[in-house]
């Protein structure tokens, strides 16, 4: 077992200089949205949306940078659907498909013809996540030769079940492009709030 101050990708500053989420890039969005449209949802969430959003929302654009209230609107919606912790996990699964290929392809395509493991892309974490998040950011920690925590501090929307639910698809996808059997558990059911740590395991083979 590694020592418990294994970090292999520390926080880009320390915890409480963070900060909170400020943007969210429209690639995710857009993404999340795409997935719904592909389940069949994505009439029913239009009708879930904030009024006073709603146009915002649905006419964003893919590579802008979208406000923190603007994707809380998004998931907040998303959540409204109440879909189970199943549906909400594969939604993530979906999204993250389909954005780590937009930001990581080339690690992808050398994963696929040599053999990349995730400690190879692990601790690069927080250079993917600031093309996607302005505010926040991510912590890893190696627990044995196959085991990680992920410690995620001020991404605002993991106080919302729909999106940490996601978040976990989100890594077990991804994780996934590197590994088999991956699996991820939170260490704990719920985020403080508004969303200032949440933990997550992750195992694979």
């Amino acid at each position: 077992m590694a020592s418990s101050d294994d970090i292999v990708c520390p926080f880009p500053a320390l915890p409480d200089a963070v900060g909170e989420l400020t943007h969210v890039r429209g690639t995710l969005l857009a993404s999340s949205m795409q997935s719904l449209r592909s389940r069949g949802l994505y009439e029913r969430y239009t009708t879930l949306l904030s009024h006073s959003y709603r146009d915002r929302v649905l006419n964003s654009v893919a590579g802008e940078w979208l406000g923190t209230d603007i994707a809380l609107a998004h998931y907040s919606a998303c959540d409204a659907l109440r879909l189970s912790p199943d549906e909400q996990v594969g939604m993530g699964r979906d999204v993250s498909k389909r954005t780590h290929e937009t930001f990581l392809g080339l690690v992808v395509k050398m994963a696929r013809g040599f053999g990349v493991t995730p400690w190879v892309v692990l601790p690069k974490i927080n250079s993917l996540y600031m093309r996607i998040f302005r505010g926040g950011g991510i912590q890893i920690t190696r627990l044995g030769p196959k085991y990680a925590k992920v410690q995620t501090v001020g991404l605002t929307p993991l106080g919302i079940t729909y999106f940490r639910n996601a978040y976990l698809g989100m890594y077990e996808a991804g994780v996934g492009m590197f590994a088999a059997n991956v699996q991820v558990r939170p260490a704990s059911l719920a985020a403080s709030q508004p969303a200032k740590d949440f933990t997550l395991h992750l195992r694979w083979e």
